[in-house]
């Protein structure tokens, strides 16, 4: 067997894909699952507290009011200070706020916890991407974006288990102490033992992948460490072009995962049968995911990649209007279908993200597009939930309106075919290797261009 192709070689390269993505993938799951848990706990907080119908849809919404907060702020410490230290931190008081959720005993003290909660996490996920970049190459991105995105499926499949099974054997509140405390004590262990800001630092790195992580970046025209600003990000045409990109995937997103079972329980009559058949358009969101990121990055074309899937989306959901409850088995087809392109283009996205904001607006790029973005998150639900009351109770005029925001959002990513083919184009500007970091140990031979080895998929 060939140097190149020994395990041992292979094994040296995938590190970074066997280290750095599993970490991430399950703080954000663990995240994800202290965000959405509420959901599971409404029912008895209505007995316990009183809590009205409005209340819980306070206390549900209030999240994303705070977890905007730390969005802009979050990218840009990761950038400027440390996206180690400063996760580590965010996980601390995230795991304190959803924990504190179950000590409270009157509904503002619920919604103080639940922004409190919101303020935590709203650092995170654009402090995590900064990281991602940090260790990926522009070439790798499609498919590290991709593998990080596993945590809306994996989260989906695992949440409602996991939380019937606490709520059945305990109550609402050991189920918030439990799922809250998990950050503290596994999430932030893995977090500091594994993760590094730069694969510089790592020392379970081998120099072979270090160097290959960092050339491969100064080839691709990117400096290895960004000192954004706030203004450069706030005044960026780009970085509004992406948020408002992000904002309309958002809310077809979130309008779909919200109405999807109340469409599926009108099909499939049973709760029992509902449960079922709703894991299925999840399992098939992180297989499409994973390929579409794959794709892109063997192929190129991100641009391409990403609006085939939108205008997919945008196709399945306006068809699916035209489909009765009755044609169960269409309803479900459509739902598998629709959930999956609905984000099957996450990782190529966060890659062309990457790539296109400028350097100086590169951290609170990340938490703007981020922030401004889950706003869709918010108005989707209402505009879905308008929409249905406004068609006598039906869902065909809400899936044929986030058909069209999923078609919208599909031009608009159109409009950036030219901007990323000249950002990619090959530059024959010599690489500064005072920029690579000195390494006085002995030298390794030298790491291959991806093209000869690609790198291997987690």
């Amino acid at each position: 067997m060939s140097e190149r192709t020994s395990p041992a070689r292979r094994l040296s390269e995938m590190k970074r894909w066997t280290f750095i993505l599993p970490v991430v993938v399950f703080i954000y799951v663990i995240c994800y699952i202290d965000r959405t848990n509420i959901s599971f706990a409404l029912p008895h907080l209505e007995t316990d507290m009183g809590l009205s119908k409005a209340e819980q849809g306070l206390a549900s919404g209030i999240f994303f009011w705070g977890y905007l907060l730390l969005q802009i702020p979050g990218g840009y410490m990761a950038e400027r200070w440390s996206a180690r230290q400063w996760i580590a931190i965010l996980m601390v008081l995230w795991s304190v706020a959803a924990m504190a959720q179950g000590f409270t005993n009157s509904v503002g003290q619920l919604l103080i916890a639940r922004f409190l909660l919101g303020v935590a996490e709203g650092g995170v996920q654009p402090a995590l991407m900064a990281t991602i970049r940090s260790w990926f190459p522009f070439a790798e991105r499609g498919r590290a974006y991709a593998i990080f995105k596993l945590y809306t499926p994996i989260a989906a499949i695992v949440a409602a288990p996991f939380s019937g099974i606490l709520l059945t054997y305990t109550d609402w509140r050991w189920m918030f102490i439990i799922q809250g405390g998990a950050p503290l004590i596994v999430g932030l262990a893995a977090w500091l033992a594994v993760v590094r800001d730069t694969p510089a630092k790592a020392g379970w790195l081998s120099t072979a992948e270090r160097d290959y992580i960092e050339r491969s970046r100064l080839e691709e025209g990117e400096p290895l460490q960004h000192r954004g600003t706030f203004k450069a990000a706030f005044t960026s045409r780009i970085v509004w072009h992406f948020a408002l990109i992000y904002t309309l995937t958002q809310m077809g997103l979130l309008g779909l995962t919200l109405w999807l079972p109340s469409v599926l329980k009108k099909a499939f009559h049973t709760d029992m049968k509902v449960g079922l058949v709703a894991i299925l358009p999840q399992i098939a969101a992180g297989v499409a995911i994973i390929l579409i990121g794959r794709s892109a990055d063997k192929r190129g074309g991100h641009v391409a990649h990403m609006s085939l899937v939108l205008g997919s989306a945008a196709i399945i959901l306006g068809g699916a209007s035209l489909i009765s409850p009755q044609q169960k088995w269409l309803v479900l087809g459509a739902m598998i279908l629709g959930t999956a392109a609905s984000i099957a283009w996450y990782g190529p996205f966060w890659a062309t993200v990457t790539k296109l904001v400028p350097a100086a607006a590169a951290g609170a790029g990340l938490g703007l597009i981020n922030g401004v973005g889950n706003l869709g998150s918010f108005f989707g639900p209402y505009i879905g939930g308008w929409l249905s009351d406004l068609s006598g109770g039906g869902y065909a005029l809400t899936q044929a309106f986030f058909g069209g925001v999923f078609g919208v959002a599909a031009l608009l990513v159109l409009t950036l075919r030219k901007k990323l083919r000249e950002a990619t184009a090959p530059s024959v500007k010599p690489i500064p290797t005072q920029q690579l970091p000195v390494d006085n140990s002995k030298p390794e031979r030298a790491v291959p261009h991806p093209s000869a080895d690609p790198a291997p998929l987690a």
